[in-house]
This record gives C-alpha cells, structure tokens and sequence, in this order.
C-alpha cells in the first residue's frame, strides 16, 4: 500500500479520530490530484458523541453458529457415505457388477472409489465457479443458492432409479454446494465474526464438520441395527433423507444473520448496513466506539481504492498479479491447503477399520465413531489454541507432532505388527495423531487461508485454494487403495515425508495473522523500498 494510506490509517486509529463525515464529503467525485486525507487535522475529526458498551458475545456466538451449520452437513455426508456404499440392500439397488456365483451384486472398486470422489471433484468446480456468487450477489444469496442446489442432489439421489448414474450425478450436484458453501462461509466467518474471537469463530466450521462426521457415523449405526440392511431400502435412505432437515436449519438461519459488514461496505459501498451488521455481528451498539472506528476506516479504504483504481485501471487476474504481492500468497494458501491433506489424515481414516479388527472390533461401524468421537472432542482443543498460540505456531506444531507419530506408527506396524499388545499401542498412537489433527492442521489452515488475502480478492483465492484441498482429497483417496496394497505401514514415511516439507515450508513462508487486520497483512508483503518510502 501507499505511504498515503498508512498515514491515514495511523492517523485513524490516533486518540480523538471519531467520525470524519464533516471533515470529507464521501459522495463527491475526486480527482487523482484533488485527494488529501493525510492533510486532514486530527482534531477535526471528533464530531459526534461515541458510546462505549461492553460487547456482548453471546448473539454473535449463535449466529456464528447458525452459518457453521454448512460445515456439519459436509461432514455428515463424510459420515455416512462409507457406510452407506457398503450396505448390501445399497450394492444389491446400485451395484454395477454380479457375482456369478451368489448372483449378488456389487460395485467394481474403481467405480467405488469414483462415486465417492465425485463429490470432491464437484465441490472443487463449486468453488471455483459459484464460490464468486458472493461478490456479486453477497455472502447469503451465494448461501441460499448453493442450499438449492445441494437439495437438487439430494432428490436425486433419492429417486427411486437404482441406477449408479443417477446417485453419481446426486454426489456431484452435493459436492458442488458444499464446495461453494466451504469457500463462502470461511469467508463469512472472518470477515463478520466478533473481532476478539475471530480465529475461534471460524474454527466453528472445522468443529461442525467434526460434528457431522461423528453424528452421520451414528446415523449409520442406528440404521444398520434398527433396519436389516440387506432388505430394506431405509437403512441408506433415512441417513440422505435427513440431509433435508439439516439444509433447512441453513435456510431458516439464513433469515436471521446479517449480511458480511465488508461486503456491504467495500463492494457494495452501503455505510448504513456495513455499520448495523458490524454492531450486530460484534455484541456492540451501532454508536459504540469499535463501530465508527470500522466504518470510518472502511471509508477510508474505499477512497483509497477509487483513486488508486483511477490513477491505474483495474488489473486483470489481480488475484494473481496484484500487489502486495498476491500471487505468492496465494502459492502459500494453495501449499498451506495441500499439505493438510498430504499430512495423511485420510490414511487414517482408511486404515483404521483393519487396525481395530487386528485386536478383536469387528464392526466398522462402530470403528469408525471411535475415531470420528476422538476428532470432535479433540477440535475442542483447537477453538483455544488457534487464538492462545498463534497460527503459523499451531501449523508448525501440527506439522512436527502429526511427522512424530506417522513415523512411530509406520515403524512399529511394519516392523512389529505380530508382537503382542501392538495392535492396542497401534490404536494408541492413531486416536494421538487424530488429536493434534484436530487441534492443528485441521482447523488451523482454514483460518490462515481465510485471513491471508485482502478483501478485493478474497473470494477468488479462498476459491482457489479450496480447489487444490478438494482435489488432493480425491487423489489421495483413490490412489491410496493400490498404495496400501504395495508398500503397507510402509506408506506412512511417504506422509511423513511431506509433513517434513510441509514443516519447512510453513516455518519459511507462512505468516502470523492472529490479531492483525487486513491493512497490517498487507504491510507484511509491502517491498522494503516501498516501506521506506
């Protein structure tokens, strides 16, 4: 940024700055030479009485909440999918193969795996393409069209076809929504959460996705034993039905949340809404003190950018040429979403069926709410830890512990797996592994990637960064099969060794933004020439 903007904003935030309405006319067109902010006298801005309230978090706790809720529904279907594809009544209704000698059917492996999948390769063109809804139509329409069009697919997964196609198209119409709803709710979340606890709040996406996981792994439970999932058709519909439930909790929430106070105020240049949905969304009255500060310093901003856009035209793919130096953050977004996935957590959630069979739990529904309880709880811890430790600390810490225990598991599996009690110590260093995931890496990168870029770009980089997370989830997933099948416990040094990359690229490049606002994000990627000018 300019010396300009920094001396506005230092002025800004000086004792006395309350409200500079009468000090600069904001709807007068300015020229490039006519723009002085920096010359404006202090003093002469303190024209309106300022209340200061404490603020009141609860409310903004709640409807924090509400918009999170997108993330249970994501892990939910997360939850329930596994074991629904493995339902017989589901493999005898889609199954695309027959065994000649049961006269069964079933699903070819590599169909399998596709069906799953498909839902990350539609989340990631969700991204990509609706993901930008919601800058051209605000946060909640992108919400509420993606809403639809994820009960789209649901229906159509529902429709009583029995054809693979079908419930393929159902998966990638759902993958779609929630990966438009994974690049606008993180977004949300950062930009109207309450300031104090921004990083907590939006760790509440990870935490709902944890909790959907958990809750559909029960759902599975419940409708295996309750329904004879051999014969009846219910055990695998009533886990997708419920989908309709959770998506209307979305669309009544929808009524009640505010637009994002950035979008009305930078994109769509509405002060009024900017400064009622920050004082709503920050426990505080619209006359409060932290409410003026905001929408004076998004006039500022806004000024700023008008004849800075002026003097220069708007640069094209800015997301990636433009400056402070946006193209290499979002290189880091894109490796700090990567390396989530290459730290192996899938791996875990594959593999850990066989290890529990390996010491006597036969069932892998109930294998599979062992780990998914041990994610939720644990994520607990990651509420508190993103805001206490910092994030680039919490993603070194991820990187380090989560490298320890792959190791530990890898050289204890492969080298001891028949000696006595390894199973259990097996099961030991997973459900460890799973709980620093859930209190690091997990959370942690959302909340990097979601403060790492001004608001101006926001939502293309968020996007692109959710794609690359979206298809390393599927390329993981469908070459892990053969993977495990060649080198075993062996396959933990690969992850270990990208947990080694990932380490010294999170130590090298990735900044600390606990706490700092959009402008001293940018001020960490200003030119040393430019800083001293």
């Amino acid at each position: 940024m300019s010396t300009r903007e920094d001396a506005v904003t230092s002025s800004f935030y000086s004792e006395g700055t309350t409200n500079i309405n009468e000090s600069y006319n904001f709807d007068e067109e300015v020229g490039p030479n006519e723009f002085q902010l920096e010359n404006i006298p202090v003093d002469t801005l303190d024209k309106s009485p300022i209340v200061q309230e404490p603020p009141s978090l609860l409310k903004p706790v709640i409807l924090c909440l509400i918009i999170s809720f997108t993330g249970f529904i994501f892990g939910w279907d997360i939850g329930t999918i596994g074991g629904i594809i493995n339902m017989q009544i589901f493999k005898k209704s889609f199954g695309n193969k027959i065994n000649p000698e049961t006269s069964e059917r079933y699903f070819d492996p590599t169909l399998s795996g596709l069906i799953i999948g498909i839902y990350n390769i539609g989340a990631g063109i969700g991204g990509l393409t609706l993901g930008k809804l919601g800058d051209y139509r605000g946060r909640k329409m992108a919400l509420g069209i993606a809403m639809c069009i994820h009960l789209l697919g649901l229906f159509t997964e529902l429709v009583e076809d029995y054809s693979w196609i079908q419930f393929f198209i159902g998966r990638l119409l759902t993958g779609i929504a929630i990966g438009t709803t994974a690049v606008i709710v993180p977004m949300y979340l950062c930009e109207n959460s309450p300031l104090k606890i921004r990083g907590a709040m939006v760790v509440l996406y990870q935490l709902m996705i944890t909790l959907g996981i958990l809750t559909g792994n029960i759902s599975n439970f419940i409708c295996h034993n309750i329904y004879n999932d051999s014969e009846d058709n219910r055990a695998w519909q009533v886990p997708i039905l419920l989908n309709v439930f959770w998506d209307s909790i979305v669309f009544i929430g929808l009524f009640f949340i505010p637009e994002s106070a950035i979008y009305l105020g930078k994109l769509c240049f509405d002060m009024d809404g900017a400064q009622k949905s920050f004082a709503k969304m920050n426990g505080v009255a619209e006359t409060d003190r932290l409410s003026m500060e905001f929408i004076n310093d998004i006039k500022l901003s806004a000024e700023i950018e008008k004849e800075e856009n002026n003097e220069t035209p708007k640069l094209k793919f800015e997301f990636i040429f433009g400056k402070p130096k946006l193209g290499y953050r979002l290189l880091i977004g894109i490796l700090i979403m990567t390396f989530q996935q290459l730290s192996g957590i899938n791996y875990f959630f594959y593999y850990g069926t066989t290890i529990f069979k390996n010491v006597g739990f036969e069932d892998s529904y109930l294998t599979a709410i062992i780990l998914s309880l041990v994610n939720f709880v644990s994520t607990f811890g990651g509420i508190y830890l993103v805001e206490q430790i910092g994030r680039r600390t919490c993603y070194l810490l991820g990187c380090l512990s989560l490298n320890i225990f792959m190791i530990l598991f890898a050289s204890i599996g492969n080298f001891a797996i028949n000696e006595p009690y390894v199973g259990v110590g097996l099961i030991f260093i997973v459900c460890l592994y799973i709980f620093f995931f859930a209190i690091t890496l997990g959370p942690v990168s959302f909340v990097l990637v979601s403060e790492l870029f001004p608001s101006r770009v926001k939502a293309e980089s968020i996007a692109i960064c959710s794609f690359f997370n979206w298809i390393m989830n599927f390329l993981v997933s469908l070459v892990m099969p053969l993977i495990l099948s060649r080198v075993g416990f062996l396959c933990g040094y690969i992850f270990s060794g990208f947990l080694t990359i990932g380490f010294i690229f999170s130590w090298q490049c990735v900044p600390e933004t606990k706490g700092l606002t959009e402008k001293e994000i940018d001020d960490i990627y200003q030119d040393v020439k430019q800083e001293t000018h």
